[in-house]
């Protein structure tokens, strides 16, 4: 049975189960500033403006960070203004949003951030200072001449009954891996990354609704890389019964994609929910609606209107084309299934392969519908499936090849040339004994 076949009957019955406590990526020190002085208080406002929470930062490098935080809680009486960000004490800068960039840091140096927030009564006291250490000037994780930073998140299970599954990060400018598995999420899986890294969207069975039907809800989920922030962004009724899977970020991360009860192809704006706030119900709009299942929506580079997509006609899968409406048929293979298609760019996107005789593979396709070139590390005596770009070049994608310690591994090789590596050569021990799937990729890769 292939590996597509398995998924999909795997889809079919979900089993709840209570996940691990979703770990901090980037360590936060302790201890707390002064009160700094204020301007004249606006009598309208009852009280002192709270300082904001949840302060972190991401995206660090050898030179700079990017720190992020939520609002005040309680919220402020009056319309925060601005934030002021501090750094060693002294002010670096404001921000009228809950992120500021800090540029022009020494590698391998430890700073301490805080930051407050202003309204019309005035300027609040700091949070909790934050600690970030930036890394070396030759931050990463090399192996055979081949050096990563970033994050790669992938998740893990024991059965294809969703049993056991876990989520996990590779940190290569740490070089260790970490579990990211959501508390209150059960079957937590299929991550995507949004422009900047700093969030991630995932899907996952809710468990603290029960439906009339007597199942749990599943649901769409963006959580921020250093978990200061988990939010259900598909939460309609405790009883409405929904099913939404397969999210994925636009390129430019202003808009989330997903599959809805099967048949719908459904989009939410970024900007019309706050990570780290209530479970809350964004507008939705229906991109696709049809009577049979579509499904892995994945917009292509640089857009937010067209996309690449599964559809399970005839149980046969294939890969389609939504361009503004207009549905085009890209490669539907005799007697074959084509699923999972995930863009590199404008025009091309991998995508896997199989049938009932043969083993999953991985392809790289066009919108123009051209034959679909295979990878040079494909073996047809072993599974290669779930393609996740690094670079115009090099891919990660999980397999049963030789050297795999899982049932399926992670590993990243180069399409064009067959170089392929163990995600384990970067990371000692990063694969778990289980099923690993679904890799996604944020971060740069040189080669020598």
């Amino acid at each position: 049975m292939s590996h597509m076949i398995r998924r999909q009957m795997a889809r079919k019955s979900l089993m709840s189960f209570a996940g691990c406590v979703l770990l901090l990526m980037l360590g936060c020190g302790g201890g707390g500033g002064g009160t700094v002085s204020t301007p004249s208080p606006n009598a309208s406002c009852a009280t002192d403006s709270s300082a904001p929470t949840g302060f972190a930062a991401t995206a660090t490098t050898s030179t700079g960070t990017k720190l992020i935080w939520a609002a005040p809680t309680p919220p402020s009486k009056c319309s925060i203004s601005s934030y002021t960000v501090y750094e060693n004490g002294a002010t670096i800068g404001t921000a009228t949003t809950t992120g500021y960039t800090v540029t022009d840091l020494t590698p391998a140096t430890t700073y301490s951030f805080a930051v407050a927030a202003t309204d019309a009564y005035g300027t609040s006291s700091q949070g909790p200072a934050l600690s970030v250490t930036t890394y070396p000037s030759t931050a990463g994780t090399p192996y055979n001449g081949v050096t990563l930073t970033g994050q790669l998140i992938w998740h893990s299970y024991t059965t294809y009954g969703f049993s056991g599954v876990q989520s996990w990060m590779a940190n290569f400018n740490t070089g260790g891996v970490y579990e990211i598995t959501p508390s209150r999420v059960a079957g937590a899986m299929n991550y995507s990354f949004n422009q900047d890294g700093t969030e991630v969207v995932f899907m996952g069975d809710d468990a603290n609704i029960t439906n009339s039907n007597g199942t749990t809800e599943w649901d769409i989920w963006v959580a921020t890389v250093t978990s200061t922030g988990l939010t259900n962004v598909t939460k309609i009724t405790p009883t409405d019964n929904n099913r939404n899977e397969d999210p994925k970020f636009s390129s430019d991360g202003t808009k989330i994609i997903f599959k809805r009860d099967l048949d719908n192809i459904v989009t939410i704006n970024r900007s019309d929910f706050v990570v780290g706030g209530p479970d809350q119900t964004p507008p939705q709009a229906v991109m696709l609606a049809n009577s049979y299942e579509s499904s892995m929506p994945y917009y292509l580079n640089g857009s937010n209107t067209n996309f690449v997509f599964t559809d399970n006609a005839s149980e046969n899968s294939t890969i389609q084309y939504d361009n503004q409406g207009i549905v085009t048929t890209l490669y539907a293979p005799a007697g074959l299934h084509a699923y999972y298609p995930i863009a590199l760019n404008s025009t091309q996107f991998y995508y896997a392969q199989s049938d009932s005789a043969a083993h999953d593979q991985v392809y790289l396709g066009d919108i123009s519908g051209d034959t679909a070139v295979s990878a040079a590390f494909n073996l047809f005596s072993y599974e290669f499936a779930d393609p996740a770009p690094i670079n115009a070049n090099w891919l990660a994608y999980t397999s049963t090849q030789p050297g795999s310690v899982g049932v399926y591994n992670i590993w990243l090789g180069e399409f064009g040339t067959g170089q392929t590596y163990d995600l384990d050569k970067w990371i000692p021990g990063a694969n778990q004994t289980n099923s690993n799937l679904g890799p996604v990729f944020h971060g740069t890769i040189t080669t020598n």
